[in-house]
This record gives C-alpha cells, structure tokens and sequence, in this order.
C-alpha cells in the first residue's frame, strides 16, 4: 500500500508541476487603458483555457494533499 500511495504521489505531483507551468502569467498583456473593458473571454471565463487548468491545479493539489496525509498515517 505504501509504495502504490509513493508512486501516486510521484505522478500527481509531476502532473500538477506540468499544469502550474502551463498555466499563463496573470499580467499578460497588462493594459490600464483597457483594462476595464469587458470581452468575450472575461463574461465566459468557466469555459476558458485558463480556467480548466486552475480547476485542474485545484483538484491536483486537493489529491496532493490527501495522498501525502495518507502517507503519513501508514508510516506511523
């Protein structure tokens, strides 16, 4: 159980590692002209790239975390 818990831990922490660097700086493309303005991808930001991979980074860390106090409690 320990080493499938190890190597479960391994791959999701590669996995989030992958999507944290995937995921664009919050400045691109930082204008304060326009900066109020409203586009398209701002009204609809659930169906975005960018929010897919936050969702992603969440769900990974939330695993992450559970995986590695696991961990903890076996080794004890």
């Amino acid at each position: 159980m320990h080493t499938f818990l190890v190597a479960i831990q391994v791959i999701v922490g590669i996995a989030l590692i992958i999507t944290i660097l995937k995921q664009p700086g919050k400045t691109d493309g930082f204008n304060l002209v326009s900066s109020g303005a409203e586009t398209f991808y701002s009204k609809n930001k659930t169906k975005t790239y960018e929010s897919v991979l936050a969702k992603t980074t969440v769900m990974l860390s939330i695993i992450f975390a559970v995986v590695t106090m696991a961990l903890t409690l076996i080794k004890k």
